[in-house]
């Protein structure tokens, strides 16, 4: 089973459509795909329309217990959900108060093996006990890159965390999302950023509405626009994701 995160320190990057869409290509591939909701938000339950909060309670599930309950299935073939919700604020403080705190994630993963090829984890943002717990769990932590130094700064924030805790993901890869091309501070952007980190990939999702309007539309926007250009950078990722041919 691959565990892959989307993640950023900071928010507003495109974390959750980056999640939703992968997620749905892995299923589209007949992938056994479960998308796990870490953001107290909900979004990515918003987007899927399903309940916005788990069946089993929260210190049940990082025991691994009431997964089979918690586990939704979802209208699309081969894509499940496992929710978050307003108890998902307190999650820090739950794990905190657990023994083997930094692998509580990791545990649970290991008991949904069995069950699922693929897992995507759409973690909220910010350096936590919950980001540690995601990056000693994933085989690969993808981050998407609006085209700000502010974003750019966040994920050098996390590398250096990464270096400095001794913690080691399986892969960290980096792309740019919501590129508007129109703009030159978003090319010079991308020329910059691309000698300084080695570990950005080529692949740019550009700016469109049309991810905006996934919240409209409540359906990952490769089902509903497949074609779109954004649709397509996306499926560019998940397809060198599955052959592991970033960047």
């Amino acid at each position: 089973m691959d565990a892959i995160a989307a993640y950023s320190v900071k928010g507003g990057v495109g974390k959750t459509a980056t999640a939703v869409n992968l997620a749905a290509l892995a299923a589209l591939h007949g992938r056994r795909t479960l998308l796990w909701d870490l953001d107290p938000q909900g979004a990515t339950s918003w987007y899927l329309e399903t309940r916005a909060e788990p069946a089993a309670p929260l210190d049940r599930l990082l025991r691994g217990k009431g997964l089979k309950r918690a586990v939704q299935a979802t209208r699309h073939r081969n894509l499940s959900l496992l929710p978050a919700g307003p108890a998902y604020r307190d999650l820090d403080l739950h794990l905190n108060d657990m023994k083997r705190s930094r692998k509580r994630i990791a545990e649970v993963l290991e008991r949904l093996r069995e069950r699922f090829d693929t897992v995507i984890i759409d973690c909220p943002p910010g350096l936590s006990l919950v980001a540690d717990n995601v990056f000693r769990a994933a085989d690969m932590v993808l981050v998407p890159l609006v085209p700000s130094w502010l974003s750019a700064r966040a994920y050098e924030q996390m590398r250096a965390h990464l270096r400095d805790s001794g913690i080691h993901p399986g892969a960290v890869y980096a792309f740019l999302n919501m590129v508007d091309r129109r703009r030159r501070v978003h090319r010079d952007f991308r020329q910059r950023l691309g000698r300084e980190l080695p570990d950005l990939t080529d692949i740019e999702v550009p700016y469109s509405s049309l991810v905006e309007r996934m919240g409209e539309d409540r359906r990952p926007l490769v089902y509903s626009h497949p074609r779109s250009e954004p649709a397509q950078a996306f499926a560019e990722l998940w397809r060198r994701i599955d052959g592991r041919m970033l960047p």
